[in-house]
């Protein structure tokens, strides 16, 4: 039998929550219990999709663990580097050190990544001033806007939630607030990596290119269906996020099997997600709040 719900959530003594990963301000468990987490929860999810949705290219260059944190290192180290110091400036030696550190990707695959993200500019490679054999990586416009738009979501569903010191922070966000949330991840980077690897349950979307994505429109079709039953289907979800439609099957079919919804038509015109995938989703955006609640006091002190 399935845990209890609550409002569409799953109860919180349901749930063991293990946060050694990250030194949280807030405790995960504390945004769970909030009131209005739910409707936090799913702004959150449309937020993320109005930014993810429809980016085919940028979908599958981010949304897998690997490239995710590979993405977010680069950016937390260029919002921490001194040019004063050289050892802190973002080359492409200094982001493989810094991702192959966390254990998700080799070198070779960190500059695979690099390589692509600048192929479609989401990078820039630029020598530096005074020593030109100094190749320095730069994110480009693009990649900072989409980053600040879903820390923006964040710092909005913290808001709602009232737990954490929002007071003053503008929406949009700032490009000097972001920065500083983002120099406020380095340090964070090996925890998150931990963090995202404790939230076994949702491992066949998290494992899969654009997995995420896929698990978000789940979630949103699941809040606007009055019987739980999701008329998506396979091919809908393969144009919706880009990739094959033996691929999301294949996504789905991994999550089936994981218990986290079940499928009673072919070609997953009946989809139906399970009270476990509910829980594991909860405890997952519950994480993303406390990690945002931790870099935003970081960020303001």
């Amino acid at each position: 039998m399935g845990a209890p719900f609550l409002n569409g959530i799953i109860e919180v003594d349901q749930i063991s929550f293990d946060d050694g990963a990250v030194a949280f301000r807030v405790p995960p468990h504390e945004f769970l219990r909030a009131p209005a987490f739910a409707a936090a929860r799913d702004r959150l999810i449309a937020g993320k999709l109005a930014v993810y949705e429809g980016n085919h290219l940028f979908n599958r260059l981010i949304l897998e663990e690997g490239r995710f944190l590979c993405y977010l290192a680069a950016l937390s180290l260029h919002a921490a580097q001194d040019m004063e110091r050289p050892s802190t400036w973002l080359t492409l030696g200094r982001l493989q050190r810094e991702v192959t550190e966390l254990g998700v990707a080799s070198r070779n695959r960190v500059e695979a990544q690099v390589s692509c993200l600048r192929k479609y500019g989401f990078l820039t490679q630029q020598p530096h001033a005074s020593d030109r054999r100094v190749r320095l990586l730069i994110p480009g416009t693009t990649l900072t806007e989409r980053d600040t738009a879903i820390l923006g979501h964040l710092v909005e569903g913290l808001r709602t939630l009232g737990l954490s010191p929002t007071e003053g922070c503008e929406s949009p966000l700032s490009s000097e607030l972001h920065r500083a949330m983002r120099r406020a991840t380095l340090p964070h980077l090996s925890g998150l990596s931990r963090l995202i690897r404790r939230h076994l349950p949702l491992a066949p979307f998290f494992e899969h290119d654009c997995g995420y994505m896929i698990l978000l429109l789940l979630l949103r079709g699941a809040r606007h269906t009055a019987n739980g039953a999701l008329p998506l289907g396979y091919q809908r979800l393969a144009t919706q996020t880009g990739v094959s439609r033996t691929h999301v099957r294949r996504v789905v079919e991994a999550a089936r099997n994981a218990g986290l919804l079940t499928t009673a038509a072919r070609g997953g015109h009946d989809i139906r997600l399970t009270p476990a995938m509910w829980q594991a989703a909860d405890r997952w955006f519950a994480d993303n709040f406390a990690l945002t609640d931790l870099l935003l006091r970081e960020a303001l002190a």
